[in-house]
């Protein structure tokens, strides 16, 4: 029984349309299958069938040949297909009568507005007057940039604002975008609320283009921006963002103008507010005196009042004299000395500190929790990460019911957030690095098991673990006391390691180089340069810098690290023998054909006496031998084991194990260098799916096979088709690889190559 054909939203998405279409005529035809489709046009099955999956863009010759099996005539969809082409290339915005609202009120806003809430009706109403929806040049600016002081109420007032105006925009999107990441982040949520069938393991960077995308051609959607911290990280969505309005906040006073935003500073409360405020907050309505005494110590700040009032709240014992005393009488001393540009952090600050010394009177465990996620990445932080070995995870749930009761930390669907200022006063508070080597530890404690660049299972938990590694690399680079303990510090650099692997393995190479070198550089300075654990720090480096195209220094240090590891572990030690069949893969791609096959020869023996015959480091010592038997035109033995290699793979590892898909992609290669075609065209298709679905369309092994698939077309005709792919192609690594990447060179030569030989034989390839 043939697999139902996914779900299409035609209203939602002009892709999902054209496919409906299409769908439409062959059930008009009474449902052909593809595969009686396909012998009759001459074309793949799975071309065809994806031609009406709603998931991308099929080539105009596909589209005749469905069309015409299913008695239709081409030059009907012609002017759709044109359209949807000129809108993935991004030269041509859907037209305005396209521009409806299909998503009916969608919000998701973060939390509910504060029910007492007061000073700010002016800003209210500035806000109501110039974000309302309308078509494109209705409103007087693209939106609105609410810029102050940390503290000031930024976040809230956007609240309160978006929480009343919901209903007049189609759409209310909320986006804490503090970093480039966390933007993409909340663009990619965006993108799986409107289309749920987004596939889950697809790349954050696509999954933010789509949602520019769809803002770019809708109306009436109201977008907050919160925390931005440099312009430049909304530069590209203000610009898409045409017939929407955004609502920014951010501590920065900069030319927003420029930006189509209309900038509105925003003040403390005066007087009066803050002390309605504080008093409405904590209850305290009989001591007025001492109230305006505590709303000038806080500056006027309702961050610093709503903290203030929490705590009073909670210990209704506490005067307002004793809690102003006690402000008094323990201040941060260390945040006093630092720097006053954020001056304005400080009444916070000692706010944080009393109710901190709360926390801890009440319950150890609640200061050791904020001890903890203080060097942690400030959002999304897991409870699992909060478990120490032996805990109870109910004491972990009691201790942050009690802080997140403070206000201190806030509940997130998948664990908790901490406000930055909260952790960089606790982080003031320490005089050593027990805290910062517990935080390491325990994301070292998360890590999952198993090779973290092709273990598949463990990507989930990776790709929430990485921004908690990023912050631990930052605060080691800022903290002076942090880089004298030497625990930590090889803590870190296994951890940096292992998280560069996973970089690597999600194509994101200037991240994982950086990873690298910190790790290399501690391993070398604490443990010597021929440790094993040094040693496998330099050889990561290594490798990462083959991917971003530094091949003469990988290879240097892949000699170097052979030398060594033979020297220290032993000719025939796995980690020697995996170093070895590397460096014979760089030799091959430089042209070093017979040292490449005699060591890749050498290291295969070995690994079959050592590991086994099916061992995966055995079978990629195959995958390798077979490729340089291939480089010196020895196919047939080529073949042999590029089958047997995909076999034994297939056997122990499952079809869609990335180590798999390279033995598909090899083999399909080898079948197209003697002439196979059909076989290589199949095979490098399935791959393409499979890499696309599992790595995300724009990772460089889905690159790889999107390029070698456009090969294959090339190869036997189908210059249409093969010019479509190499463009994509050329265009991912682009963007993902930079413009001077070898392998971004050598796709631009091959595509303007193509588009020369297509124009000869017909220009609409071209």
């Amino acid at each position: 029984m043939p697999r139902p054909e996914r779900p299409l939203d035609p209203e939602r998405d002009p892709l999902h349309a054209f496919a409906a279409r299409l769908r439409q005529l062959r059930a008009a035809a009474g449902n052909p299958t593809y595969a009686a489709m396909a012998r009759r046009a001459g074309r793949s099955q799975t071309a065809l069938a994806g031609a009406a999956g709603g998931t991308q863009l099929p080539t105009w010759d596909t589209v005749t040949a469905y069309v015409t099996c299913c008695g239709g005539d081409p030059d009907d969809f012609l002017s759709a297909w044109e359209h949807l082409r000129d809108l993935r290339d991004g030269t041509a915005l859907p037209e305005p009568a396209t521009r409806t609202d299909p998503v009916s009120g969608l919000a998701n806003l973060p939390r509910p507005p504060v029910p007492i809430f007061c000073g700010r009706d002016a800003e209210l109403a500035f806000l109501a007057a110039h974000l309302h929806p309308g078509p494109a040049g209705a409103g007087p600016a693209l939106g609105i940039a609410l810029h102050g002081l940390g503290g000031v109420g930024k976040t809230e007032l956007a609240l309160q604002f978006t929480h009343a105006a919901r209903e007049r925009f189609a759409l209310t999107w909320w986006i804490t975008a503090d970093t480039g990441d966390n933007l993409a982040a909340g663009l990619a949520a965006l993108t799986r609320a409107l289309n749920p069938g987004w596939p889950a393991a697809a790349g954050l960077a696509d999954a933010a283009a789509w949602a520019t995308q769809w803002l770019a051609s809708h109306a009436d959607w109201l977008l907050v921006l919160d925390n931005v911290n440099d312009p430049e990280t909304i530069e590209t969505l203000a610009a898409a963002a045409k017939d929407g309005r955004l609502l920014v906040t951010s501590r920065r006073d900069v030319d927003w103008i420029a930006l189509g935003l209309t900038p509105l500073p925003l003040g403390p409360l005066t007087r009066h507010a803050s002390v309605d405020l504080l008093r409405r907050w904590s209850g305290r309505t009989a001591e007025p005196a001492d109230t305006t005494g505590l709303a000038s110590d806080m500056g006027d700040l309702p961050l610093a009042l709503r903290q203030a009032a929490a705590y009073l709240l909670e210990r209704p014992t506490v005067s307002l004299v004793e809690y102003r005393a006690r402000l008094a009488r323990r201040p941060l001393r260390l945040l006093e000395t630092h720097h006053r540009t954020y001056g304005y952090d400080h009444p916070v600050a000692r706010t944080w500190h009393v109710t901190v010394e709360a926390l801890t009177d009440e319950d150890a465990a609640a200061g050791r929790l904020l001890d903890l996620i203080a060097y942690l990445a400030p959002d999304e932080i897991p409870l699992d990460l909060l478990h120490a070995p032996g805990a109870d995870p109910w004491d972990v749930e009691d201790t942050v019911a009690l802080v997140a009761s403070y206000s201190m930390v806030s509940r997130r669907p998948a664990g908790i957030a901490v406000h930055r200022l909260v952790q960089t006063m606790t982080r003031a508070s320490h005089s050593g690095p027990e805290h910062a080597r517990a935080a390491a530890t325990a994301v070292m404690a998360a890590a999952p098991d198993g090779d973290p660049e092709t273990f598949v299972p463990g990507w989930r938990q990776w790709s929430w673990l990485a921004a908690h590694v990023d912050a631990l690399a930052g605060h080691l680079a800022s903290i002076d006391m942090l880089r004298q303990d030497t625990g930590l510090l090889l803590t870190a650099a296994a951890l940096f390691n292992r998280c560069a692997i996973y970089h690597r393995g999600q194509g994101r190479y200037h991240t994982a180089v950086s990873l690298f070198e910190q790790s290399f550089a501690i391993r070398t300075r604490h443990l010597g340069p021929d440790h094993p654990d040094t040693l496998t720090s330099w050889y990561g480096l290594g490798g990462g810098y083959w991917s971003i195209g530094r091949y003469a220094e990988c290879l240097a240090i892949g000699e170097a690290t052979l030398a060594a590891r033979r020297r220290v572990l032993g000719a025939e030690h796995p980690d020697t023998l995996r170093n070895a069949s590397n460096i014979a893969v760089g030799y091959r791609e430089l042209g070093r054909h017979d040292e490449a096959i005699a060591l890749s020869e050498e290291t295969l023996a070995a690994r079959r006496r050592v590991l086994g015959p099916d061992h995966p480091d055995t079978l990629q010592s195959c995958n390798n031998l077979a490729g340089c038997y291939r480089a010196v035109g020895r196919h047939a033995e080529a073949i042999v084991l590029y089958e047997r290699t995909l076999a034994a793979r297939r056997r122990s590892l499952g079809d869609q194990h990335p180590d798999t898909l390279q033995s598909c992609n090899n083999l399909a290669g080898g079948y197209q260098a003697i002439g196979r075609h059909a076989d290589a065209i199949v095979l490098h298709e399935s791959t393409l799916a499979i890499r696309t679905r599992l790595l995300g369309p724009e990772h460089p092994d889905t690159l790889h096979s999107m390029s070698n698939l456009a090969a294959a077309y090339e190869a036997v005709g189908r210059l249409a088709e093969a010019i479509t792919l190499h463009r994509a192609a050329l265009a991912g690594r682009e963007k993902i690889l930079g413009p001077q990447h070898p392998d971004t060179r050598r796709a631009a030569r091959r595509l303007a190559a193509l588009r020369h030989r297509g124009a000869a034989v017909n220009p609409r390839t071209a």
